[in-house]
Parts: structure tokens; C-alpha cells; sequence
């Protein structure tokens, strides 16, 4: 089975052998490995990534002969035939991944194999042939990379407990390349000769910080054309603008949800978080560890994304070698000790794990309410993560899509801190517009030297004038006097409102916010970079008691777009989403965000017929910390 096209949602972690991290291979126990496996499918965990060491498996280096002279590449080992020579392949190497795949498919696991693995935890391992190469460009280096993935993918196609192939560990970090299509180039190299020998599984991407931005080396759309699956991995410490808030809360456990719904909007492949973590104790206690993984656990099932693994399974403390002796970060970041004594991690994992053999319902895909158009022409992840969290906060859910790429039918469009003078193509912004004289919303917020054109027909509004200057403003919107709002943009934009609405100003009377029609349909504008802001701002709008309400916008551009929900939650902390069961249910999953429990009453249309984890009492509902909440409601009444 394809587990990326099921309703089916697998848990795990990345595994390296509990007595010799990344080392397992050279010093093998098969005992330790089995001991190892037994434990994790115990605590209920599906799926595995697994890595054959690239140097430890292909052991190739350069050989020569008299006077230095040089003789090719091979190395000391006798092999059985010539395609074991051809590969380079160690053939005791291949026994013991055997073993491994044989005691997976004994304890009911399936495995990832991310094939090659040259960049592990900051340090590169790659065959001694090639230590001085650049193993992403040079063609001798390609060429035996091809051979090995092709003898290693035949080898194990067949076995059961084999479910897709994994480029390798992040391999954009294993060497520079001198563009994009270079790095298209290796990528085609590599799908293609795992293609070769196998078509029956997904190619995965296994690689971090992929760019929105078409004209970046390694970019979502040559990904997205190339490969089956892709993936992301999200810590919070190594991603711009998201480690901000204590671990267990809305930003954080949202990033593993939200990176990989944008990569897979923009790539148009299944994407999920195939590594995320905590990254260990300097950064949390086990216990927020945990209570962000609850969350990020029910977020990533909610929205469909097919399953969530952990870096990794084991703690490497005791492991003396590079790179767990280089750096502090590497070494406690195991769902369990190395003694496989079990942290609060995997027990969330285990308790996670039942919940979704308990649960009586296969769950069905999100409704979408919008569309979040993301530009080809820049790196854009802060400004449609902002997007994403301050739409979960206004109770109301989307979609990612590339903004020069055809239109996915909605009745509300966003674009996030329109920020530059080609953030948009002519084409695209006149289609954009033929969808809104049809209907539809759009919503536009603005930043710095951002431009679209035409602009004054459609928004209603005149620029009396822009420049760079650092300000700070108050708000609110005219319909909700009591919740102030401030914010510091980089720049000023002054407005002269003619035919549109104002909807919100500032202490000055300057517009914040606007609507007009244009056509049937009616476009809004937020005079300053929201999303950014929201991101960015000291303040803050995500955590502590004076979050601003910056959500209070993005719920009245739904509003005005029509955006109904069967269950209204008012709590920005709680994320709702809807699953339409059949043509009279509907499965909403309400997942409180914030480290303290949470009563919210709600606003239900229809009848509440069950609800699982959660406590309901007279309209009230009551979720724990960093906990979520199941209700089954009749729509037909």
C-alpha cells in the first residue's frame, strides 16, 4: 500500500542503532538492532528512516599503481560477480541491511531508506574516492552514486517491508552547486535511476529548507516535477522567524502543519514532516517536548499530511565520534535513552498511536475556505507561515498555491505582504481579478515597495504617498472599538479612501483596512504587512496575555467572504477544522494550541452526537493543555 495516498496515517522516528548511532554498520549487533525495532513497534510506531551509511556500503576509493600513477577506482574486497564489482557495493553490508528489513517486517514496521546518506548531523560521510570532490556536480562522483543507488534499490525492491526510497539525508547539504539547474540536474540523476530499477515506490525528497523561490538552487517547483513525495523538517531553531515563543505553543506546534502543507500547495506532491523534534533539553523540558508533540501529532493528522516521524529514536550520548563529539545538539534527541528507557515523547507516541486504532472513522479531507497565493519570485515562508497561523487563529482554514500557477477554485483569496515590484505577473493579477468581478474576495496586505497594477480601480483607495520610514501605529476595527492593536511596519503608507469602506484606522484616521466591490465580488485591503508583523513583532500576536489580535482581521476578511463553519470556536489558541463524514455528519477536530487547559463556548450548527477526548457541558467545551478534542455532528437537523 502507498502510504501516501491513503486515509491512513503513520507515526515514527529516524533510526540509527541504539548502541552505535550512525556507526551500526561498521559495528554491527544484530541483536541490539532487533532489541531495538521491538521497542519502537511496542510504542506503536509504523514507520521507520532508515540509512545506509554511503562510505560504510560503497567503500570505494582510489587506487594507483608505480610512480603514483593513477589506476582507477575499486578497493580491496573480492567480489562474487561483476555487477557487485561494477557497483562497489559491500556484500556484508547488504546481509546486514537485510537483516534489518527482515526484523522490521517482524515487528510490523516499514521503512523509508534514505539511500544516500552523505550528510548526517553536520558531518559529511561519503566514499574515500570521492572526499575531496564535489559529489553533487562532478561526473565520476554521479556516476557511482547511480550505480550504487541502482544495485542497492534492486536488491531490496521486492522486500515487504520496504514502503519508498529516500533520496538521501538532506543531500542539498552535501556539496554547493553552481545554480538551479545543476541541482535539477543531480536530482533527475538520482529519481531516475531508482525509477530504473523500481516503479512500484514513491521517490522521496528526504531534504530540509526547500525555497518558494523558482530561481533558488533547490526550489519547490523542480522538486515538485521530479519527485513523488517531499518533505520537510521542521526545528523551530534553524527556520526564519519561529523560534520565538516557548515550544508548546501555537507557532511552534503548527510549524511541522503549515511548512508542509506550503511545500506541498507549491509543489503539488504530498509532502509531510519526515524529521522534527525538539532538539533536546538546552531548548525544553521532556514535558513541553512532549506536549508539542501532541499537537503537532493531531495538527499533521488533521490536515491530511499521511504521517510525522521524530529525530530519532535513540539518545547518542554515550557515542564518542564526529559528530556527536563536535556538537551538544546531537546527542540527547531520542525518543529514548540508549538504554531504550522510554522519555514523555514516546509515550505521547504510544498514547497517539492507540488513539488512532481506537478511532472509529477514517478521517476525511479538510474543507478549504481559501487560497493563499504564494510568488514564484521570492523566499516567501515567513509571510504564508504568518498567513497560515493567523488563518487557524480566525477559524478558518486554507490552501497554499504558486501564484503564477492556474487558479485553484475558491470564493477567498489571499495574498500575504505583497512586498516587491514583481511579486505578481500582469497575467496572473488579471486572472486573479476576473475571479473576483466574478465573486470571489481577495485580500491583499502590503509591505514596503510592493506594487500591483491596476490597483486604484480595484481596491477603491488612492496612494496619497509611500516611503521608508520606521513607524509605529495604534488600530482597531470600527466594529470592535475594545480590542486595540499596534504595530510597527518599516515604512509609511498613507491612503485616501474614495470609494471604499474603511474598516479599520488608525489614531491619525489613516486606513488600515478597506473594502470595495469590484464586479460581483469585493477586494480588501490591509495597508500594512500583517503577516510579516505578525511574525516579527516583539509583542507578538501568538502568545502571553497582550497578544495582539491581529486574527480580528483575517476573521473579518472571512466574513465579508463568506466563510461559514458548522462549529465556531471564538479562542485563537484553538484550531478547528471540519471533515465532512457523509452527506449529514461532519467530524470537527478542535486542537487547543496553548500550554493551559481551555473552556470555549461554542456556536454548533447541528446536532452534537458524540464527542471524543474533550468535555462538553451546556455548549461549553473543555480541552486540555496542548491536548485536542473530536466532535461527530448531525448536519441534517
Amino acid at each position: 500500500m502507498n502510504l501516501f495516498h491513503s486515509n491512513s496515517f503513520f507515526i515514527g522516528c529516524n533510526y540509527w542503532a541504539s548502541h552505535a548511532g550512525m556507526y551500526m554498520w561498521r559495528n554491527w549487533d544484530a541483536e541490539t538492532v532487533r532489541k531495538d525495532l521491538e521497542t519502537l513497534s511496542r510504542y506503536g510506531m509504523t514507520v521507520l528512516r532508515v540509512f545506509p551509511l554511503w562510505p560504510d556500503f560503497q567503500p570505494i576509493r582510489r587506487l594507483y599503481g608505480g610512480g603514483g600513477c593513477r589506476q582507477g577506482i575499486g578497493n580491496d574486497r573480492l567480489f562474487s560477480s561483476a555487477e557487485e564489482r561494477r557497483g562497489g557495493v559491500d556484500p556484508v553490508m547488504l546481509e546486514r541491511f537485510r537483516f534489518l528489513c527482515d526484523t522490521a517486517d517482524a515487528c510490523g514496521l516499514k521503512l523509508i531508506v534514505g539511500l544516500l546518506t552523505g550528510w548526517m548531523s553536520g558531518r559529511l560521510f561519503v566514499p574515500p574516492a570521492f572526499e575531496e570532490r564535489n559529489v553533487l556536480s562532478d561526473p565520476e562522483a554521479l556516476k557511482w552514486e547511480i550505480r550504487f543507488v541502482r544495485r542497492f534499490v534492486r536488491e531490496f525492491r521486492d522486500h515487504p517491508a520496504i514502503c519508498a526510497w529516500d533520496l538521501g539525508n538532506e543531500c542539498n547539504c552535501m556539496a554547493g552547486v553552481s545554480g538551479p539547474d545543476e541541482a535539477w540536474g543531480w536530482l533527475n540523476a538520482i529519481s531516475s535511476a531508482i525509477r530504473l530499477e523500481d516503479l512500484s515506490h514513491p521517490v522521496v525528497s528526504g531534504m530540509h529548507s526547500i525555497s518558494t523561490n523558482s530561481r533558488d538552487n533547490w526550489n519547490l517547483y523542480d522538486q515538485g516535477e521530479l519527485l513523488d513525495v517531499l518533505t520537510t523538517h521542521p526545528y523551530p531553531l534553524f527556520t526564519p522567524e519561529c523560534d520565538r515563543e516557548p515550544f508548546n505553543t501555537i507557532r511552534n506546534e503548527l510549524h511541522s502543519s503549515g511548512e508542509s502543507l506550503l511545500y506541498q500547495g507549491i509543489s503539488g506532491k504530498p509532502c509531510f514532516p519526515e524529521e522534527a523534534g525538539s532538539l533536546g533539553p538546552m531548548i525544553c523540558s521532556d514535558e513541553r517536548a512532549a506536549a508539542s508533540l501532541r499537537c503537532s501529532l493531531f495538527s499533521c493528522w488533521a490536515n491530511h499530511l499521511h504521517g510525522f516521524l521524530w529525530w530519532c529514536a535513540f539518545d547518542q550520548m554515550h557515542l564518542p565520534f564526529a559528530p556527536y563529539d563536535w556538537t551538544a545538539v546531537e546527542r540527547e534527541l531520542g525518543l529514548f535513552h540508549e538504554t531504550r528507557e522510554s522519555k514523555e515523547t514516546a509515550r505521547v507516541m504510544q498514547e497517539f498511536a492507540l488513539f488512532l486504532k481506537d478511532f472509529p472513522y477514517p478521517l476525511p479531507e479538510r474543507k478549504i475556505d481559501a487560497v493563499c497565493l504564494v510568488p514564484r519570485t521570492k523566499k516567501s515562508f515567513p509571510e504564508a507561515f504568518g498567513a497560515y497561523l493567523l488563518a487557524k487563529q480566525a477559524g478558518f482554514e486554507l490552501r497554499f498555491s504558486g501564484a503564477e500557477e492556474e487558479l485553484p477554485e475558491s470564493n477567498f483569496y489571499l495574498l500575504p505582504s505583497v512586498s516587491d515590484l514583481t511579486w505578481l505577473s500582469r497575467h496572473a493579477w488579471l486572472s486573479l481579478l476576473e475571479k473576483v468581478k466574478e465573486g470571489a474576495v481577495v485580500m491583499v496586505s502590503l509591505h514596503g515597495s510592493g506594487m500591483l497594477s491596476p490597483f486604484r480601480e480595484v481596491f477603491g483607495v488612492q496612494v496619497d504617498a509611500r516611503w521608508r520610514e520606521a513607524n509605529r501605529i495604534s488600530f482597531h476595527l470600527k466594529d470592535a472599538p475594545g480590542r486595540e492593536m499596534t504595530a510597527a511596519p518599516d515604512y509609511c503608507s498613507r491612503l485616501i479612501a474614495e470609494r471604499a469602506e474603511v474598516l479599520a484606522a488608525d489614531s491619525d484616521g489613516m486606513p488600515v483596512m478597506t473594502c470595495a466591490t469590484c464586479g460581483k465580488g469585493r477586494a480588501v485591503l490591509l495597508n500594512l504587512p500583517l503577516e510579516l508583523l505578525a511574525m516579527t513583532e516583539p509583542s507578538g500576536c501568538f502568545y502571553g496575555k497582550n497578544r495582539n489580535p491581529f486574527h480580528l482581521l483575517y476573521r473579518k476578511g472571512a466574513e465579508i467572504a463568506g466563510v461559514r463553519h458548522n462549529v465556531f470556536c471564538p479562542e485563537p489558541g484553538v484550531g478547528v477544522t471540519e471533515h465532512p463524514l457523509d452527506p449529514n455528519h461532519i467530524l470537527a477536530v478542535l486542537i487547543n494550541y496553548d500550554p493551559e487547559p481551555v473552556e470555549c463556548r461554542l456556536s454548533l450548527t447541528g446536532k452534537l452526537e458524540r464527542v471524543w477526548r474533550g468535555t462538553f457541558i451546556n455548549d461549553s467545551l473543555r480541552i486540555g493543555a496542548n491536548d485536542c478534542a473530536i466532535l461527530l455532528l448531525a448536519t441534517d437537523v
